[in-house]
């Protein structure tokens, strides 16, 4: 089972899909599953947790009350908004819009706001890629 799972993973890195830096939060998901399913709930559910937040490159400024309002707050919760992390590319955030906005676009039955929300989710990251690719 572990042979299964870690070819899967290096298939993974392999094609594409799973940057290496996302190594570790993976394992850490797996260990966290794997302790669960053994009984240890509590100690896995806590690393399935770590293993998300982490994976996602949230950090935990997201989930505070006075949470400072500055430019990386606003690219975290862009980025949280999408659901797309800081290793993915422009072509992947636009798709994951892309995605978004028609479950929310008014003329679907979704809102204006949160519409509108998304469209600026997505410009922000795209702004901020292109200025870190200069």
């Amino acid at each position: 089972m572990i042979a299964l799972v870690l070819a899967g993973l290096g298939w993974a890195v392999w094609k594409g899909k799973v940057h290496r830096q996302q190594l570790l939060p993976l394992l850490l998901g797996l260990a966290g599953v794997f302790l669960a399913a053994r009984g240890n709930i509590i100690i896995g559910v806590a690393a399935i947790a770590v293993a998300v937040t982490w994976y996602r490159g949230l950090s935990w400024r997201l989930f505070g009350t006075g949470a400072k309002q500055s430019e990386q707050y606003g690219i975290d919760k862009a980025r949280f908004l999408l659901g797309v992390s800081r290793f993915d590319t422009a072509e992947q955030i636009r798709s994951r819009h892309r995605a978004l906005i028609t479950q929310n676009h008014p003329d679907t039955g979704g809102s204006a706001e949160r519409a509108r929300e998304l469209n600026e989710a997505r410009d922000l990251l795209l702004s901020d890629l292109e200025s870190k690719s200069r």
